[in-house]
Order: structure tokens, then sequence, then C-alpha cells
């Protein structure tokens, strides 16, 4: 990004988050005590922070193992290509419904329906229920669009798991998506890039003790995202700001993907805490960030011809 600083509005947000939600976030273990007061709160502070548009249509899924929504936000009226999108929340937390809003902007921006996946979260489903589930709901998309129609897109851990799926289909030689584009990815479930980097202590929301409980209730065995030279995996989009946890991880990621031969492009805002596209009510560049991704959406979309095999859900 070019601006030097991020809006008054957004440093305030972060500042005051570090100074409350951050510090009550850091005090609070990650346990079968604490994660269902915790999940709730979680999907009141989304919802309020990103309520969906008015005129925003929904309609519930629960099909073939798929659980999940379709949602269209107000002059979402393309219909020839998806977004599925795979919402954050550390793997232990985040709902369909709290991700509604979210949705309803990326829907509204791009014009086209957005699926959302409600995929299991640990520590009741850990690994490799979660990617499982995802892989799952993409090859149920297959069935009614080309791979390439189909934008997976995802925030934080959802970012890890739409990374995570486009390397696992290269690996077996599977159809990839369309494009990614990944809100604050995390990229690494050991943390070695994220801990003694100089964002570690300036989120306004996460900390080390936090990720590193929620990873735990994921998996035993963390790992990173390793593409490899030669992978045929999407073209991408990666946000992430200067002040954020996971922001080096970020950076590595899309560093990696280049290095496949991939294009990825990486827009670096500052002044942001993690995963600020999810607070579009009170910060203000969330509504930018979503046009940039309709933009790059649009760019890698509108380039193959549209060819669609089932509408979706107007409602």
């Amino acid at each position: 990004m070019t601006a030097e600083r991020g809006s008054l509005r957004a440093r305030t947000v972060r500042q005051v988050s570090a100074f409350t939600v951050g510090q009550l976030a850091a005090l609070a273990p990650v346990n079968a005590y604490t994660l269902p007061p915790s999940r709730l709160l979680i999907e009141q502070a989304l919802r309020a922070g990103a309520p969906p548009l008015r005129a925003t249509t929904t309609e519930p899924v629960d099909e073939d193992g798929i659980r999940g929504e379709w949602v269209r936000g107000p002059r979402a009226d393309r219909c020839d290509a998806v977004v599925l999108y795979i919402h954050g929340g550390g793997f232990v937390a985040g709902s369909v419904l709290g991700y509604r809003g979210v949705a309803s902007r990326l829907s509204t921006a791009t014009k086209l329906p957005v699926f959302t996946l409600d995929y299991r979260l640990a520590p009741e489903h850990p690994f490799p229920a979660a990617p499982t589930d995802v892989a799952a709901a993409f090859e149920w998309l297959t069935r009614r669009y080309r791979a390439d129609r189909i934008v997976v897109a995802g925030d934080s851990a959802g970012g890890f798991l739409a990374a995570h799926l486009a390397i696992e289909n290269a690996r077996a030689g599977l159809p990839e998506p369309g494009a990614l584009v990944l809100f604050s990815p995390m990229a690494d479930l050991r943390l070695t890039i994220a801990i003694g980097h100089e964002n570690e202590h300036r989120d306004g929301l996460l900390s080390t003790q936090i990720a590193r409980q929620a990873i735990a209730a994921f998996t035993a065995e963390p790992f990173e995202l390793r593409p490899v030279y030669g992978m045929r995996l999407p073209p991408t989009l990666i946000h992430t700001s200067d002040t954020e946890y996971f922001g080096a991880d970020a950076t590595v990621l899309a560093r990696r993907w280049r290095d496949t031969g991939t294009h990825c492009e990486l827009q670096v805002w500052p002044d942001q805490m993690h995963a600020f596209q999810t607070l579009p009510i009170v910060v203000p560049e969330s509504r930018t960030a979503y046009r940039a991704a309709a933009r790059f959406v649009a760019a890698h979309l509108d380039t193959a011809p549209a060819v669609m095999t089932q509408k979706v859900p107007a409602s």
C-alpha cells in the first residue's frame, strides 16, 4: 500500500484492543471450559463489526456431508463463478453466522455468490478434520462450477486452510482454484516465523500464548506451508499489515508462492490489527481491502471463458 500510516480509527481500534480484548484473551487458556463462551463472544464481535449488508440473501446448506451457507450481497448478480470462503478463528472458533457480514461484503464487491463453509472445529475435531472438510467442499463445488471458476478465500486460520488446499491439490495433481484471496494468513503453525519478529508484540489482539494454545488444540504436530518450485498453484492475493502478529507469515508465504513460479500479489496495510477485514464497521481500510480483492478476482477470473454447470440458490 502507498499510505504511510493507517487511519486514526484503525490505529485507535488496535491500541484499545491491545489493552482490553488482547489482554483478556491472553489470560484465558484455550480449554473445554473457556471455548464455549469464547466462541460466543467472537461470534458476537464479528456480527457487530461486520453485520450483513442490507438486502443480503442467504441459503443454508447441509448435504453430502457439506455444511455451510450461500450468501449473496446486494448487486451480486454474477453466476458464472463462485467464492468459497474459509473463516478464521484459530481453528477453534468462528462460524458461518459470525462471518455472514464478511461474506456479504465480499459477495457485493466481487458480484459473486459466496459459499461460507462450516468446517469442523478443534479440539473436538482436530487435524485433519478441517482440511478434509475444505477439500470436500471444494470438490462439491466443482460439481457445479469448473475448478478455475472457483475462488478460495479465507482469513487467518482460514487463509492457512485455503493455501493448504491449493498445495495439497498441486501435490496430488487435482484441479486448482482459479485464484486465492488470503487475509492475514497463518503460514507456520510452529510459530518460528512469528516469534522474534518485530510484529510479535504489536498486534492488538493476538499473542504467542494465544496462538500456541489454539494451534495445540488443532494439531500435536504443527507444520508450515511449503510449496515447492514447479507446483501448479493458483494466482494469489495476500493482505497483511506491518503491525499484525502474522505479518511475517504472510510475507514469507508470498515469497514461497512466488518461488514456485506462481503469481502472488502481497499488499501490506499499515497500522492494522490481525484480520482487519472482519471489522468494516470500525476499520475504514477494510472496505478498501474488499474492493482490492474484487479487482484481483476480476482480473484473474475474466481472463478465461465462463462456463457454469448449475446456478446457485438466489435466496
